[in-house]
């Protein structure tokens, strides 16, 4: 049997390293090489070489699997200019939007009478008219590339319903759904006080993520303790635990307990929408109750073993997941930490022990891989979970599941109980966020935390006990970056089709609009601001926020950066702050605004336009007959172009008198052909031009004749849509650039087909 699990772990290892060699591929091997690469893996695994044929087979079954992933996308024809019909079943998501198959849809269509249509509920057949576009993710330093996550879970497009769509409902959902849904809706009609305590109830005992607000996932995120309500192994391990303890304690005969267990745990998965976490944890969760089964003596290194290779046959981009590293990684420490001495010495310690070495070890283990994906960090997590884990698994979740029960034979009360006890959950979450020691304690070495995984060596070896040391390191105070006063950056972030320019200078931050913003609270601009206003970096937040204008793609995200950080000084049309004549200091850098020659909002104008535009020159001080600047034109068009640039050849002149080139060119409305004019080139010579485009955006931007205009000046031109987020180091007058999607993995030719 030993053999066995040994051959079986080889064949595990060598197919994940070989889907992992060939996930960021940014081109297609040939069909020949492929093909022969197949039959060398095949050859291989014939003579017993398991890791190198199952490596080999796992490169190549990522590729298949991905072609045929792509074969099932909207082409870029179809998604730019068709209304296509489609016909299914609907699935829950996230604000203002629907799942349907493998499809999400945001929502816009209206009734006959211009009001909102009501959105479909789960389970409900429908026929409609949807505008698709293959997945795209926005590609941003320090933001993880969404759509490899996306495939992973079956999404392979996105789209939305138009304000004048055909919508046609063909089936209701079935009783178990219409109760459901019926649940979820009588949320709204709760008093605010146990609004949030319903939302976190629903949330774990049906799954419904889409309830939580921003507000809950930034406190579940903070707390570390994200992962209790997103249904995984955690859950389904916790409910079969229950079944064989009440087993064991009243002798239940174990062909009526292993079932049983079994039954519970996967009915709360379909209930809870059977996610790809879920669909993982049941795989895992058969294969355990099958070793205590004693089924052929499956050992616990075997069943590891092949609900690994069963997970990466069924889906190999599920390696993209940050969900299978860590429930994977969860169970093999589990295994190799815990199963291994308690096997052989027996459970020496008591369960409450056991339990605080087990969160101990996933504590030194997994930061630094949750810190390296970007999540959050609480020296209060340990102690939150090692009181939240028993309460959700032994009280909160059961409790949930009976209360449901009971609600629908009509007992409405423990429901009610439950909702309050989830709302003093939350305000005990809540105050645990707030605590000034953990709140204020930052990671300022975040490196020494891989130390922890010295906690993943077997036991016996000693140095593994220093895996602790991580923790006490990362938060030793490092030397402080000096800052070099001639250096200044500029980051143009991708936000979609809308503009958010990042401008630093002496650990001062201004940054130029925002993109665009959502009812939900969420805006694209979030994320790619977050690597850049660490408390470390920013501890202020920033310093500057200028609004060109009032259109959507430009101010919409203004609400939720104010939400997330502090911000010093707004400069906008409705401050009436920046108009032609206003200047001010950032750090070393003089920033002058352009126009409108005005503030232009008074009683009878109440909105800032495009012709409003307020346009800003950003100039560094002069080395050796440099200068260095960037023009931010917001949506400003040809006509105002033509008044301003009167003025840029003066301003970028040096004091020999010399005419400098403009260093960089945020191009006026995205590329579109109403901006960039000759006047505005003529009086700049653009070294670099950059259009804050959106990937296939409906507009066309950016225009054939702007790209034209730009390469006759013989300026290097970038866009966000093409490059992702565009990064410029200034220093001395010396431009060091670099962007994000230099090399695009292989699903970045979602939708082009022949």
């Amino acid at each position: 049997m030993k053999l066995i699990a040994y051959k079986f772990s080889l064949l595990a290892a060598g197919l994940l390293v070989g889907i992992l060699s060939s996930v960021y591929f940014s081109d297609w091997p040939p069909v020949e090489a492929l093909l022969l690469l197949l039959l060398a893996s095949f050859s291989l695994l014939k003579r017993q070489h398991f890791f190198s044929g199952a490596l080999l087979f796992g490169f190549c079954w990522l590729l298949i699997f991905l072609a045929w992933q792509m074969q099932a996308a909207p082409s870029t024809t179809q998604a730019a200019n068709d209304n296509s019909p489609l016909l299914g079943k609907i699935s829950p998501s996230y604000g203002n939007a629907i799942q349907l198959h493998t499809t999400r849809l945001n929502w816009y269509a209206k009734t006959s009478e211009g009001k909102d249509q009501a959105l479909p509920q789960q389970g409900e057949t429908w026929q409609l008219e949807a505008r698709l576009r293959p997945l795209r993710s926005l590609q941003n330093f320090g933001q993880a590339d969404s759509t490899g996550r996306k495939l992973a879970a079956g999404q392979v497009a996105g789209g939305y319903i138009p304000r004048k769509a055909q919508v046609k409902r063909l089936k209701q959902a079935s009783p178990l759904n219409q109760w459901r849904n019926q649940l979820i809706n009588q949320i709204e009609e709760q008093s605010t006080e146990v609004q949030r305590g319903w939302r976190f109830l629903v949330a774990l005992g049906l799954g419904a993520k889409q309830l939580l607000t921003q507000e809950d996932w930034q406190l579940l995120q903070k707390t570390g303790t994200l992962h209790l309500w997103i249904v995984s192994g955690l859950h389904l391990g916790l409910l079969a635990g229950l079944v064989l303890w009440l087993a064991n304690k009243y002798h239940w005969p174990q062909a009526l307990a292993l079932p049983l267990a079994a039954a519970l745990a996967l009915g709360y998965a379909q209930l809870a929408g059977w996610g790809l976490a879920a669909e993982r944890a049941a795989l895992m969760l058969l294969l355990g109750l099958l070793i205590i089964s004693g089924w052929r003596k499956l050992g616990v290194w075997l069943a590891f073993s092949l609900a690994l290779i069963i997970l990466l046959l069924a889906n190999p981009l599920i390696v993209l997941s940050k969900g299978f590293w860590l429930s994977f990684g969860a169970v093999a420490i589990l295994i190799g930490g815990f199963y291994g001495r308690v096997n052989q010495q027996g459970l020496s310690s008591s369960p409450l022990m056991v339990l605080f070495k087990v969160q101990v070890l996933l504590l030194l283990a997994f930061t630094p891989l949750l810190i390296w994906q970007g999540a959050w960090f609480n020296l209060a997590s340990l102690p939150i979970n090692l009181v939240l884990v028993p309460l959700v698994g032994l009280v909160l979740l059961p409790g949930s599941l009976l209360a449901l029960m009971l609600q629908a034979l009509g007992m409405e009360l423990p429901l009610n109980i439950l909702a309050s006890l989830f709302n003093l959950v939350a305000l005990g979450l809540e105050a645990a966020a707030k605590l000034n020691y953990f709140t204020s304690q930052q990671l300022q070495n975040p490196a020494y935390l891989w130390l922890g995984l010295l906690a993943l060596l077997p036991p016996g070896i000693a140095i593994r006990h220093f895996a602790w040391l991580g923790l006490v390191l990362a938060f030793l105070p490092s030397k402080p970056a000096t800052s070099n006063p001639e250096q200044w950056e500029v980051k143009v972030l991708d936000v979609g089709q809308g503009t958010a320019v990042l401008v630093e200078s002496a650990g001062e931050k201004l940054l130029y609009d925002t993109g665009r913003g959502f009812s939900s609270g969420w805006a694209a601009v979030l994320p790619a601001l977050e690597p850049w206003l660490t408390p470390s970096q920013a501890p202020q937040g920033l310093n500057q926020v200028v609004i060109s204008h009032d259109d959507q793609d430009h101010s919409g995200g203004l609400p939720a950066i104010k939400k997330r950080w502090q911000v010093q000084q707004e400069y906008s049309a409705q401050q009436a702050n920046c108009y032609a004549g206003q200047s001010w200091q950032l750090g070393a850098l003089e920033v002058m605004a352009l126009w409108p020659p005005q503030p232009p909002l008074n009683k009878s104008k109440t909105r800032a336009d495009n012709e409003d535009s307020c346009v800003l020159l950003i100039k560094a001080p002069e080395h050796q007959g440099k200068l260095t600047s960037l023009l931010l034109t917001g949506d400003a068009g040809l006509a105002e172009e033509a008044f301003f640039s009167q003025a840029l050849a003066q301003l970028l002149t040096n004091q020999q008198g010399e005419q400098q080139p403009l260093t960089l060119l945020i191009t006026g409305h995205h590329g579109s052909k109403t901006s960039t004019g000759l006047p505005l080139l003529q009086a700049t010579k653009p070294q670099y031009a950059i259009h804050t485009n959106g990937w296939r955006n409906s507009y066309g931007h950016p225009h054939l004749s702007v790209v034209q205009r730009l390469r006759e000046f013989n300026a290097q031109q970038l866009s966000t849509a093409a490059h992702g987020a565009i990064h410029f180091e200034i220093n001395k007058g010396e431009v060091k650039m670099q962007y994000k999607n230099q090399k695009p993995p292989l699903w970045h030719w979602l939708g082009y087909k022949p």
